[in-house]
C-alpha cells in the first residue's frame, strides 16, 4: 500500500480546473474531452472544458447530485429535490426528487419521480439506469436501489436497506458496488439475479465512502469524506476483495465527494467544500469503461 500525504499531491499532477461551482458532485467525462459536474447548492449542471473554463448548461432546481451520460450525450441527473441542501424533513416548496434528463439543447424533463431523494446514478449492462435513493426523514429511514428504464420511465424497486446508500459503480464482472456512507462500508450486489441482496465487501480504513469508480484492473476507487469535519477527506483504492492499495490526500477539504476517470490517465475529483473540481493528471489508469459504452450498441437495451 502506498500513502500520499498532504504536500506530496504534485506527484500525481494535481491541479484545480474549475472553481466557484458550489457543492460539486456527479463528475462525468464526455467524449469530447470536457467534463460535466453537478452542483447541489446551485441546482445546476456545468460543463468544464479542457482549457479550464466552464459554463452552466442547465438549471435543474432542487439539488442536482449524481449524473450519467448515454451514447448520444444525453445526461441523466439524480435529483435529490433539495433535501440534502436544506437538511430538513421535507423538500423546499416547488421541488421534488426523481431522475431528470437533459437533452442536447439544454431542455430538462422528468424521467421518473418514483425515487424519493436520489443520490447517485449510473447505467448498467442492460442499458437501464441504477439509482441510489437514501432518505433523511423523521418518518422514513431506509435507503433504496432502483432500476429505471430511461425510455419509458418505468421504475423497479430492487431492494430497501437500513443504511444510507450513496455512490455506485459496476465492476469488471458487472457486479454493482454500493457505498454505505455512515457505516463506512462498501457493499456488492449481483443485480442480474431475481431478488438481489447486497453483501458487505470491505470497511474503509478512515472516513466514509461517498462516490465510487472502478479502474481498468477492477479496483474500487472511493471518494472518502469526513462527515464530522474533524479531518481531511481522501481518495482510497481497494481491490475488489477489499485489500487497501492506496490512500491519496488531495488537500484540506473534508468532502472529496465524487470521482471519475477522464479516460486519459487522469482522475477527476470533486472538492465540494472548496466548490472546486480537481484533476489528478497523472493518476496512471484510464479507468474501466462505463456502461453503456462498455458493450456494443446491439448488446445494450435501448
Amino acid at each position: 500500500m502506498s500513502t500520499t500525504a498532504q504536500g506530496q499531491s504534485d506527484d500525481r499532477g494535481l491541479r484545480t480546473i474549475a472553481t466557484g461551482l458550489g457543492f460539486t458532485e456527479g463528475p462525468v467525462a464526455l467524449a469530447d474531452g470536457s467534463l460535466v459536474v453537478t452542483s447541489l447548492t446551485h441546482g445546476a449542471v456545468y460543463r468544464v472544458r479542457s482549457d479550464g473554463g466552464h459554463e452552466r448548461i442547465a438549471t435543474v432546481g432542487g439539488g442536482a447530485n449524481g449524473a450519467a451520460a448515454d451514447r448520444h450525450g444525453v445526461l441523466y441527473i439524480a435529483q435529490s429535490g433539495g433535501r440534502w441542501v436544506r437538511n430538513g424533513p421535507s423538500w423546499p416548496p416547488g421541488h421534488e426528487g426523481g431522475v431528470q434528463r437533459i437533452r442536447a439543447d439544454g431542455s430538462v424533463e422528468w424521467v421518473s419521480r418514483d425515487p424519493i431523494s436520489p443520490n447517485d446514478i449510473c447505467f448498467g449492462p442492460d442499458g437501464l439506469l441504477y439509482v441510489t435513493d437514501p432518505t433523511r426523514s423523521p418518518r422514513i429511514r431506509d435507503g433504496r436501489l432502483w432500476r429505471i428504464d430511461p425510455s419509458t420511465g418505468d421504475a423497479e424497486l430492487l431492494f430497501s436497506t437500513p443504511w444510507f446508500c450513496n455512490g455506485l459503480a459496476f465492476g469488471v464482472d458487472d457486479i454493482l458496488y454500493l457505498a454505505s456512507t455512515y457505516e463506512s462500508r462498501v457493499y456488492a450486489v449481483d443485480v442480474s439475479v431475481s431478488g438481489p441482496r447486497p453483501r458487505a465487501v470491505f470497511d474503509l480504513v478512515e472516513g466514509q465512502p461517498d462516490g465510487l469508480a472502478v479502474d481498468s484492473r477492477g479496483n474500487i476507487v472511493v471518494g472518502a469524506i469526513d462527515a464530522t469535519r474533524a479531518r481531511a477527506g481522501s481518495v482510497q483504492t481497494y481491490t475488489a476483495t477489499g485489500q487497501l492499495l492506496d490512500v491519496f490526500r488531495p488537500g484540506p477539504d473534508c468532502h472529496y465527494t465524487n470521482i471519475a476517470f477522464d479516460g486519459r490517465g487522469g482522475l477527476v475529483i470533486t472538492s465540494s467544500d472548496e466548490e472546486s473540481v480537481l484533476l489528478a493528471t497523472r493518476w496512471g489508469d484510464p479507468g474501466l469503461t462505463l456502461h453503456p459504452f462498455r458493450r456494443a450498441p446491439s448488446q445494450a437495451r435501448k
